[in-house]
């Protein structure tokens, strides 16, 4: 397929090389010049703007930060609805608030453009294998249009309901890890005040029962200091705090109070 993408950081980046490697052909922008670099002696389509992305392309990636990001590649006065054909399908890979994705969504129509809400989760090295996980919403039509590109990428995509569901799924489980960071932060601390030995105990909490992706992580960094020096930090703050938006006073508010001890820790709150 005619592919498109743009957002070419930690996660974004390795999408693009394994979108590029299953033989898609592929352009892309990005606003740093030095995200381009790795594609130095690739065949692929660098292009200025996102207007100037080939009018032919099937589908875009896009993985940048935030909202504003988003809609500044979309909307903007270089954005891709100054070049792309009606029924374009864009994939919007960021990770957003149900109803910051869902007035794109709407905003796209107009001009003609499909969005599927697709956030992900895996990290670099699964990105590069395929095998992220890529959570959907959206129309189903879109979706099978879009369905090569997102079989590159993934072994495991989910379609979860309208646009925003995949939104929300993505932000419940980075919430649900920021909650097991803090968790396990609490259990280091239980440890310390009973006087257990805390490497024995991390080495413990890292192959036992308990163990999941986040503990490891908390484990594995030493403490809150050192998590917040990591890429990490400001995506899960984000997270966290549009999930607190999106539920509002909903059950499941405790497991965001649990989440923001995470990211206050993180602070030196």
């Amino acid at each position: 397929m005619k592919v498109g993408f743009i957002g070419l950081g930690s996660m974004g980046l390795p999408m693009a090389q394994r979108i590029l490697t299953q033989g898609h052909d592929l352009s892309l922008f990005a606003r740093r010049p030095s995200s381009l670099e790795p594609f130095a002696n690739e065949e692929v389509t660098i292009v200025a703007t996102p207007a100037e992305m080939d009018p032919d392309i099937e589908v875009v990636g896009i993985c940048v930060f935030d909202a504003e990001g988003v809609e500044e590649v979309i909307f903007g006065s270089t954005g891709l609805i100054h070049g792309l054909a009606p029924g374009t399908v864009i994939l919007v890979h960021s990770t957003v608030s149900p109803s910051q994705i869902r007035a794109i969504a709407t905003k796209a129509a107009d001009h003609g453009l499909r969005v599927l809400d697709a956030p992900v989760s895996g990290g670099g090295q699964r990105a590069l294998a395929g095998e992220l996980t890529i959570m959907i919403g959206g129309d189903a039509t879109a979706l099978g249009d879009a369905d090569e590109v997102l079989a590159a990428l993934s072994n495991h995509v989910v379609h979860l309901g309208g646009v925003g569901a995949g939104s929300q799924a993505k932000l419940i489980n980075n919430t649900l890890f920021s909650a097991q960071i803090a968790l396990t932060d609490d259990a280091m601390r239980a440890g310390a005040s009973l006087g257990v030995d805390p490497e024995g105990l991390g080495a413990i909490l890292m192959t036992s029962s308990s163990a999941c992706v986040a503990s490891g992580a908390r484990l594995r960094a030493g403490s809150y200091a050192e998590m917040a020096a990591s890429q990490h930090f400001v995506a899960l703050l984000k997270d966290v705090s549009l999930m607190d938006e999106a539920l509002g006073d909903a059950p499941g508010c405790e497991l965001v109070a649990v989440a923001e001890r995470c990211v206050t820790g993180m602070k030196g709150d």
